[in-house]
């Protein structure tokens, strides 16, 4: 099963016994990738106290707060400076975590990711139950994709 850290919670909740790796390297050697997202912190604008929603976002970003979150809620540390830490280093979850992050790709934060997962994910699991070579799979998906997102730019003009 490929998924991320939002799904360790769940699964721990659930019962579901897992372990927690990186992406495995390809035939060529390179590691395979995958695409990363984050979560951020926003100063609107219009708030009536940027000084202190400033404090906030230094407050929150200083890697003993991080490592404080880390333990109360196992959200796994956005800060470069934390992989190296033992706490982080010696947990099976947040090192395969850090590993994955440093092959993964940005995001693209546009509407159209939503039109991927879907497809993608059919895809991926026809290849590994056999259901449809790795080549077919992906070519339907990115045929289904290409169509849902022209409808979806279509029904927004």
């Amino acid at each position: 099963m490929i998924n991320g850290p939002w799904a360790f919670q769940p699964y721990e909740a659930a019962g579901i016994h897992y372990g927690v790796a990186p992406l495995p390297t390809l035939p060529d050697g390179k590691p395979m990738s995958s695409f990363l997202g984050v979560k951020g912190y926003v100063v609107s604008t219009w708030s009536k106290d940027k000084a202190l929603a400033q404090q906030f976002i230094e407050f929150i970003n200083q890697p003993q707060y991080v490592k404080a979150r880390y333990v109360a809620t196992g959200e796994i540390p956005p800060l470069k400076a934390m992989i190296d830490d033992p706490l982080i280093k010696n947990d099976e979850k947040a090192s395969a975590v850090a590993v994955q992050s440093a092959r993964a790709t940005a995001m693209p934060g546009i509407p159209e990711m939503g039109e991927v997962w879907g497809p993608a994910n059919a895809a991926l699991e026809l290849s590994l139950t056999g259901k449809q070579e790795p080549k077919a799979a992906l070519d339907n998906a990115e045929k289904q994709i290409k169509m849902q997102i022209e409808a979806m730019q279509a029904s927004n003009q």
